[in-house]
């Protein structure tokens, strides 16, 4: 094969995989911050659920103030009734008496809603707490696979530049122009041919003569339609070839012992 071609196509190989993993390194940052994102929410969620817990508390303690004035007005009201001379006045006390413990009842139901609320909001802080451990561990150990994995990147990136450095220094300067121009414009600059005599970037068949040129891999030839660097891949050997080549021979058909007496006699 021609140097240069051949050296172009490795160069192919180490450019797509130096874009893989430039793309693999920009997105890992963009998962831990999902993971983040994930772990605000439980945080959120679980502060929600305090919040709640520490409003219902504040609520009932205010609700059991309630009930204790009205509780001391209603004692109130039954002294002043003791020391009242008409009927009159003992009824108006009668009425506050009876008002006041109509608030303490309803107080009273207030609490209660308030108590079931609580077991509900408790169960609710329980699975924040829950989810809030298990998305701080997952971001711990996003964020240790997200550094891990960005080393070796970037261990591997300095290595393929390395390689890619060294390839394109050895190629010819025209051939190399064209690659780069191809390359950014189409994403890739080289594509293989197989016997289907096409270009296997853009799909367009190629004139035969064309085809016959790119079989021998000895020149560096493009693609009339996407410009691409073209190269022959042969198709795999067949079976029978492949007996052929490791020396196996087709065993003979044995004959029967009752064909080897027939033939005696």
């Amino acid at each position: 094969m021609n140097s240069d071609l051949q050296k172009l196509i490795d160069l192919q190989v180490v450019d797509a995989r130096i874009a893989a993993l430039k793309a693999e390194v920009a997105a890992l940052p963009q998962q831990v911050a999902q993971i983040e994102a994930k772990l605000a929410g439980s945080k959120a969620q679980l502060e929600a659920a305090q919040a709640g817990m520490k409003a219902d508390e504040i609520a009932r303690r205010k609700h059991e103030s309630d009930i204790k004035d009205q509780q001391e007005k209603i004692s109130k009201y039954r002294d002043q009734s003791l020391k009242v001379k008409t009927n009159d006045e003992y009824r108006a006390l009668n009425h506050e008496i009876q008002f006041a413990e109509s608030e303490i009842q309803k107080l009273e139901d207030k609490i209660l809603e308030i108590m079931v609320a609580t077991d509900a909001r408790k169960e609710a802080m329980k699975q924040a707490e829950a989810a809030l451990k298990a998305d701080t561990a997952a971001n711990e150990k996003e964020k240790d696979h997200a550094r891990a994995q960005t080393a070796e990147d970037e261990k591997q990136l300095a290595e393929l530049s390395a390689t890619r450095k060294e390839l394109r220094s050895s190629v010819a300067e025209e051939a190399l122009n064209h690659y780069d121009r191809v390359l950014k414009l189409r994403g890739s600059a080289t594509a293989p041919v197989h016997e289907d005599e096409s270009c296997s970037a853009c799909r367009v068949r190629l004139r035969p003569q064309v085809f016959q040129e790119v079989t021998s891999n000895e020149q560096i030839i493009t693609c009339f339609y996407c410009n691409r660097i073209l190269y022959y891949v042969p198709p795999p050997p067949k079976a029978e070839e492949e007996a052929a080549k490791s020396g196996k021979a087709k065993p003979a058909k044995e004959e029967s012992v009752e064909g080897d007496e027939a033939a005696a006699q």
